[in-house]
């Protein structure tokens, strides 16, 4: 059975999601808590610097429903806006998919999609929860977004049923290069652009990586095996 993405609106979800940031930051040195939070409200750095951030749960619940408060409308508006856009799409994608990775069902999940006032746009793969911007000047690309993660879904339940060994957690980061990589590759091959007209961004440290691959699956269709074993043997396993 397809998964139907659900839109809501949670502020509690963006003060989860910053403490998640502030968890992460022993992992990625406080890379995705400066580009998410710190660079995007300075006003936070009261609290701390990317390494020693602190927070309470009741100081970022009061930050955080100012800003859902102050832009109630705007939130509202450009949800509706993301549930339509995505309609249009939705089909296409899971035949995309479907053709991609050969009739595999979707894992089992939540899929519900929330707005986010955080400068990066995360993913939570135990319940099939991602965000979106709550304000974005590019709307159209907003469904590039979206069928990323919801890409990533399918990705990761393929990739550890058919790679057991890469579900311990010190292989986290590893498999995370894996499926970016595998992202930008599937979603700026011609049969997606034709589909989403916009390419997905890579992150800069996997641009020489998917340069390098992108060439080999410019056909019609991919092999998934092929494809990932190519990136495997490209990122170190560390």
């Amino acid at each position: 059975m397809l998964p139907k993405l659900k839109f809501k609106i949670s502020s509690q979800k963006d003060v989860n999601t910053l403490f998640a940031f502030i968890n992460d930051a022993k992992y990625d040195q406080g890379r995705n808590l400066k580009w998410a939070v710190l660079d995007k409200y300075p006003a936070l750095r009261k609290y701390g610097s990317k390494k020693n951030f602190k927070i309470t749960k009741k100081e970022a619940s009061k930050f955080i429903q100012k800003i859902y408060r102050k832009d109630e409308k705007i939130i509202k508006h450009n949800l509706n806006l993301y549930k339509k856009n995505w309609a249009k799409k939705e089909e296409q994608f899971y035949q995309l998919v479907e053709e991609l990775f050969e009739k595999q069902p979707w894992p089992r999940g939540k899929y519900i999609t929330y707005p986010t006032i955080w400068g990066m746009f995360p993913r939570f793969l135990e319940d099939k929860i991602f965000q979106l911007p709550h304000k974005y000047r590019n709307k159209k690309y907003v469904n590039v977004i979206i069928a990323h993660e919801m890409l990533h879904f399918m990705f990761y339940s393929h990739f550890l049923k058919h790679y057991p060994r890469y579900k311990k957690s010190k292989y986290n980061f590893f498999v995370w290069n894996i499926s970016e990589i595998f992202n930008s590759i599937i979603q700026n091959s011609p049969k997606w652009l034709k589909v989403f007209k916009l390419k997905s961004k890579p992150y800069p440290e996997h641009l020489k990586i998917v340069q390098k691959l992108s060439p080999r699956y410019r056909k019609e269709n991919i092999n998934v095996e092929k494809l990932v074993k190519d990136i495997i043997k490209a990122v170190p396993e560390k």
